[in-house]
C-alpha cells in the first residue's frame, strides 16, 4: 500500500441510468450482474443482459399499464426484482419513490400520500403495510415473472415505447425520503442527472477490483447508488444478501473483494475478530500488531499469513476492501483491520447529494478523516465550520416543500449541517453535526461527537451519547457485556477523560444504559429519544 497522492481513475462517464444499463450491457453481456438466494440451500445468477432484458420487460409492462410520469413506491426487502422495478420505474421517465419496509403502517401510507404515489411495487410485508392507502395500485414481487413474461411478449409484438424512451437528465426521477435522526421525513428530489454525476465522480476516487456482497437497504441512497450502482458500473458482480443472520455463510460463499457498510458493521467485524483471535490463543499477537499497524504495512500481508488466516476465512478469504459510511468511525477500528490486510476506506455522503461528497482512496487516505473530495464537487467551510457543498450531485430540492428547501439551498450551496474542515492536502474531516452543538451557558459550543469519539476508544463501551443535563455535560453508555453495570469502571474512564480536558469540557454526570440507543435505518442514533429516563 501506498500513501500518497495519485491520479483519478477513469471509466466511461454516464449521462444517466439508462445509459449505464446500455453501456454496462453492451460491454459485459453474459457476465453476472446480481445473485442471490433462490431458496432450499441454491443461488440464482442474472447476467448482464439478462437484467437488462427484465427491466425493459418490467418497464414496457407498466407503460402499458398507462404508468407514464407517475410516481410508483417500492416498499419490500432488497431483492433483484426490487432493483429491475428502481430502473424500469426511473428509465421509463416515472418517478421512483423507495419506502422503508419498516416503517408502520400508518407512516408508510402517510409518505405515500405525501409523494403523490399511484402505485407501489411491494414485497409480502410491503403488501399488507399499504392495505389502507388509498388509490394506490400495488404490483406484487411474488407475481414478478408473470410481469416480465407478459412485457417481453409486448416487445416481441413491436412495442418499442419503454426502449424507444429517451430520458430527460434534469427531470425528476426518484424521491428517497431521509431518516434523519430528528423524527421528520422530507422528500429528497433526485435527477438522473444528480445520481450519474456521483456514480462517476465516486468511481474516479475509489477503485473496484472485485465482487461485492449487498448488507445495506436500497430505500437508502448510500445502499442503493453507492453500494450497487457503482459496482455495477465497474462492471462487477453484487450478491444481494437474503438476510442480516445469513450473512457469515454469505461471505464464504461469496467471498467479496469489497463490501459497502456503515460502522456499525465495522465494529461488529473487529469484535468477530478479536473473539476469534482469544478462542485461538491470538489476541494479544493481534492488539501488539494493530497498535503498530502503520509501520507494518508493507508487511501486514505476512502476519495476516501468520496469525490471521482462520479470521480472514470467516469473512470470505478475499476481503480488500470495506468502504464505511454513514456515521462517524473511530480510527482505531481502520488501523486494527488494515494490520491483516483489510483497507477500510470512510467517506462521507448526504442523500440530498446524491450521496457521496468525498471517500479516502485505495491508495491515499487519512486516518479519521473521510477522504477526498469527488471532482465536480465543491466544498467550501463557513464561518461557523459548517459544510457547504455545490456541483450536478446536489439534490433538485424537497418534493412540495419550499421553505424545507430554502433553508438548505442558497445560490446552489447545500448546507449539510455538517461541521468540518478540510486540510492541506484536501481531505474533509467531519467534526460534528451543527444542530447537536450543546451550547453552555458560559457561552462555550461543544461537539458531543468529538467527545464521544475519545470515550468509544474504550473498548468496554460499544455505544456512547453525550448531552447537556442542567447546565452541564451528560453521558450516557451502553456498555460491552462483560462491563455491564460496571459503574465504578465506568466513573474512572470518565475521571481520566476529564483531567486531561478544559473545564467547560468536562462530564459530570454517567449513566449506564442496559440495552442498545433506539436507532434509525441507516443506524444512527435517534438523539432526540436520549432522555435522563433512558437508563437503568
Amino acid at each position: 500500500m501506498k500513501n500518497k497522492p495519485y491520479p483519478l481513475y477513469s471509466l466511461p462517464q454516464i449521462s444517466d441510468l439508462k445509459d449505464m444499463v446500455c453501456r454496462r450491457t453492451a460491454e459485459s453481456s453474459d457476465e453476472i450482474a446480481f445473485s442471490f438466494a433462490a431458496g432450499a440451500g441454491k443461488t440464482a445468477r442474472r447476467t448482464f443482459k439478462e437484467f437488462s432484458d427484465d427491466i425493459n420487460a418490467f418497464g414496457t409492462y407498466l407503460f402499458s399499464k398507462g404508468y407514464h410520469n407517475s410516481h410508483i413506491a417500492l416498499i419490500g426487502k432488497n431483492s433483484y426484482e426490487w432493483l429491475v422495478a428502481f430502473l424500469a420505474i426511473v428509465n421509463g421517465g416515472n418517478v421512483a419513490v423507495p419506502i422503508d419496509k419498516n416503517l408502520p403502517s400508518e407512516k408508510v401510507c402517510e409518505l405515500l400520500k405525501q409523494s403523490d404515489c399511484c402505485a407501489a411495487v411491494v414485497s409480502k410485508k410491503g403488501a399488507a403495510l399499504i392495505t389502507e392507502a388509498e388509490n394506490v395500485n400495488s404490483f406484487s414481487t411474488l407475481c414478478f415473472s408473470e410481469y416480465i413474461a407478459e412485457g417481453k411478449k409486448l416487445i416481441e409484438k413491436g412495442n418499442h415505447e419503454f426502449l424507444d424512451f429517451e430520458v430527460s437528465p434534469e427531470k425528476l426521477a426518484a424521491i428517497f425520503f431521509t431518516s434523519g435522526t430528528t423524527g421528520d421525513s422530507k422528500g429528497v428530489m433526485l435527477s438522473h442527472k444528480n445520481m450519474a454525476s456521483d456514480i462517476n465522480a465516486a468511481c474516479k476516487n475509489f477503485i473496484l477490483e472485485g465482487n461485492t456482497l449487498s448488507v445495506l437497504p436500497f430505500h437508502h441512497t448510500f445502499g442503493l447508488i453507492t453500494a450497487v450502482f457503482k459496482v455495477y458500473h465497474y462492471g462487477f458482480a453484487t450478491h444481494l444478501n437474503s438476510s442480516l443472520k445469513n450473512l457469515q455463510a454469505e461471505l464464504r460463499e461469496v467471498k467479496p473483494q469489497t463490501l459497502f457498510v456503515v460502522p456499525l458493521f465495522v465494529q461488529t467485524f473487529y469484535k468477530s475478530i478479536f473473539n476469534t483471535a482469544k478462542k485461538n490463543g491470538k489476541e494479544k499477537l493481534i492488539s501488539r500488531a494493530s497498535k503498530i499497524s502503520n509501520t507494518l504495512l508493507n508487511v501486514g500481508v505476512d502476519i495476516r499469513g501468520m496469525l490471521f488466516q482462520s479470521v480472514m476465512e470467516a469473512f470470505g478469504g478475499n476481503l480488500q476492501n470495506i468502504i464505511c459510511g454513514g456515521a462517524a468511525l473511530d480510527p482505531k477500528y481502520v488501523k486494527a483491520l488494515r494490520t491483516f490486510g483489510i483497507n477500510v476506506l470512510n467517506g462521507y455522503g448526504i442523500t440530498e447529494c446524491s450521496p457521496v461528497i468525498s471517500v479516502n482512496r485505495n491508495h491515499y487516505w487519512r486516518d479519521g478523516s473521510v477522504g477526498q473530495i469527488l471532482e465536480g464537487c465543491s466544498v467550501m467551510i463557513a464561518e461557523d465550520d459548517e459544510i457547504l457543498v455545490r456541483g450536478d450531485n446536489i439534490m433538485l430540492g424537497y418534493y412540495k416543500d419550499e421553505a424545507a428547501t430554502k433553508a438548505v439551498l442558497n445560490d446552489g450551496w447545500y448546507a449539510t449541517g455538517d461541521l468540518g474542515r478540510v486540510d492541506e492536502d484536501g481531505f474533509l474531516y467531519v467534526t460534528g453535526r451543527k444542530k447537536n452543538l450543546i451550547i453552555l451557558s458560559n457561552g462555550e459550543n461543544v461537539s458531543p461527537e468529538e467527545i464521544e469519539e475519545q470515550i468509544l476508544r474504550d473498548d468496554a463501551v460499544c455505544e456512547a451519547v453525550v448531552y447537556e443535563n442542567k447546565g452541564s455535560l451528560a453521558v450516557q453508555i451502553f456498555p460491552s457485556e462483560e462491563f455491564a453495570g460496571n459503574q465504578e469502571y465506568f466513573e474512572n474512564l470518565i475521571k481520566n477523560y476529564n483531567k486531561d480536558q478544559p473545564q467547560y469540557k468536562h462530564i459530570q454526570r454517567v449513566l449506564l444504559k442496559d440495552e442498545e440507543f433506539e436507532k434509525n435505518s441507516t443506524k444512527k442514533i435517534l438523539r432526540f429519544k436520549v432522555t435522563e429516563q433512558n437508563h437503568i
